[in-house]
This record gives structure tokens, sequence and C-alpha cells, in this order.
């Protein structure tokens, strides 16, 4: 299905990509065919972001920045300059640095019913879009509950001692214990690299 393209949106795509009229054309058609619809109208692929209304696209712009394997929306961007002072022109990469580091916490949806994944790594968390795998936000782990961090914390401590009881009645009886040795380590791995955890299991 081709669509109409704006000439403000055609413009927008030969200054940002560096093709002629015509490669733009048949670039933006393509994407158009290859894109994801993120809301009412619009659409992103790659690196780009549509605007489309009534059959015409209206808008063209960078919306993230590819590093690696991995994308980093502006927006990301602009949280890690505005929250962690991280300049702009490096954050995409820290970003990059950080989700590698990073240990997978929940899956998670937001008001729109968009579903994401959170990371947690050092006191950052980051949100990541499931359907493109781009990283959308990123912000500081904070405990923003005293009494919820002490019900994690009372939680997570008994959880380890079931563990390491079940762990003294199977060598007492002498069962092999390598699987739940291994749940164990598992257990404290994430209890570790969580943010509200930090101290936790320790």
């Amino acid at each position: 299905m081709k669509v109409r393209i704006s000439p403000d949106a055609l413009s927008r795509a030969i200054a940002l990509t560096g093709y002629d009229e015509a490669t733009a054309i048949e670039y933006l058609n393509e994407g158009f065919r290859r894109a994801i619809r993120t809301s009412e109208f619009g659409y992103s692929f790659d690196c780009w972001q549509l605007t489309v209304k009534n059959g015409t696209i209206t808008r063209f712009r960078k919306h993230r920045v590819k590093v690696g394997d991995i994308y980093v929306s502006t927006h990301a961007i602009e949280r890690a300059n505005e929250r962690f002072r991280i300049p702009k022109k490096d954050a995409a990469e820290w970003l990059a640095d950080q989700l590698n580091r990073a240990t997978f916490v929940a899956v998670t949806q937001d008001d729109k019913g968009n579903l994401g994944r959170t990371y947690a790594t050092d006191g950052i968390i980051i949100g990541m879009d499931m359907r493109e795998q781009v990283i959308t936000t990123v912000f500081p782990a904070r405990i923003s509950s005293l009494t919820l961090y002490k019900r994690i914390k009372w939680l997570t401590r008994l959880e380890l001692r079931k563990v390491e009881l079940k762990i003294k009645i199977a060598k007492a009886l002498r069962l092999p214990t390598n699987h739940i040795e291994e749940m164990s380590r598992e257990f404290k791995r994430i209890a570790y690299s969580l943010p509200v955890h930090s101290k936790i299991a320790r």
C-alpha cells in the first residue's frame, strides 16, 4: 500500500537520510510497509518515526539511535541527561552499556496498555519496549516507601531461610542438593542485583 507524502515530510526525509527525492520516496513507502503502529497517527521503523494522517505521511523524524543491536529512544537520551547528568552525545552508548550489565526484573504495562520489560543495575531502572526492543526510559531506583522496603526485606530473608533449611534437610537425608543449591544461588543473584534488595541478601 502506497501512501502520499507531504512536501514537508519529504524534505525532512531527504535532509535526514541524504537520499535523492526518488530514493527518499521509495524509502518512506517501504518504511511505512514495515512500520509498527505506535499510536493513533504514529508509526516507527528502524530509527524513524512517521506521522500518518488521512493516508499521508505528514511528519518524518529520527526518534532513536542505534548502538550495536540496541535502539535507544531520544526520550531515554533526554532522561539520562536530565536524571544522571550524562552528556546527550554519550547517553545512547551509556544506556546500551547499562542495559548489557542489567538484570531483568519484570514485564510491566503502561497506562496505554503497552507491554515493556524492566531491568535494573547499580541503582538504575531501565524501561524497554517489548515490541520494538528499544530503550524507552531510565530513572534512578528509589525506595518510595519504607514500609514496603521492610516488607520486601522480610520476605526475601524468609525465602532465603526456607531454601537454606531445605538444603540442610536434604543433606541430613543424604538426598541430592544440586537443584536446590542452584535455585538458591539464582535467587541470591537476583536479590543482589535489584536496587531495592541491594543490602538484603547479604
